[in-house]
């Protein structure tokens, strides 16, 4: 008798501790396939929040990381062959700001922009500014072998990273109507990740 009351009464403690839990807006929070060396564990959650319905849930997969394969836009190509997956960009420059992009397909090389309305920027300033499409153009990702740029209009780009992914700027731009992601215009990146989400 005593162990069925005991028993109940854990029952009970469980449901109580059930109801608040996941409200729909609570993210699910994604299953990385190893440690981000830029985002911490509340970013990866804030983040997670804003990305398209159709990706969430899909676990994060590091297809590219500086520190491990070199400070090369080739090689962020190369390691994007195969893949047709929404991106996520995310760096940190030497001032420590974290930033980046969601790109809605995987990052290649193109002779135009490509992409759709759920490409977005963001920044960590210290919280977390997501800057999504204004619909005033479609200049969402280009990729030659000299540069990377996300975000356009009069000749800025939102966000702007060199052949050796070494540089950057990030400038305001009519695609995202977004703030400069960086403490400056111009900065140099320390770490820069790139997961597909698969």
């Amino acid at each position: 008798m005593e162990d069925t009351l005991s028993g109940e009464e854990g029952e009970e403690e469980e449901e109580e501790k059930e109801e608040p839990v996941p409200a729909p807006q609570d993210p699910v929070e994604p299953q990385l396939t190893e440690a981000s060396q830029v985002l911490g564990a509340s970013e990866i959650k804030q983040l997670s929040l804003h990305l398209p319905p159709r990706v969430t849930g899909h676990p994060w997969n590091l297809v590219f990381r500086t520190s491990r394969d070199g400070f090369s836009l080739r090689r962020l190509y190369r390691q994007m062959e195969g893949h047709s997956e929404p991106v996520l960009l995310v760096l940190r420059d030497q001032d420590g700001q974290m930033f980046g992009a969601f790109s809605s397909s995987a990052i290649r090389l193109s002779k135009g922009f490509y992409g759709t309305g759920e490409t977005f920027l963001f920044s960590f300033s210290p919280q977390l500014k997501v800057f999504k499409w204004t619909g005033s153009n479609s200049f969402f990702v280009k990729g030659d072998l000299d540069s990377l740029m996300l975000g356009s209009g009069s000749g800025q780009f939102g966000l702007w990273l060199d052949g050796d992914l070494y540089h950057g700027g990030s400038y305001p731009c009519a695609t995202f109507n977004n703030e400069v992601l960086a403490r400056r215009e111009q900065f140099c990146i320390e770490e820069l990740e790139a997961w597909v989400l698969s």
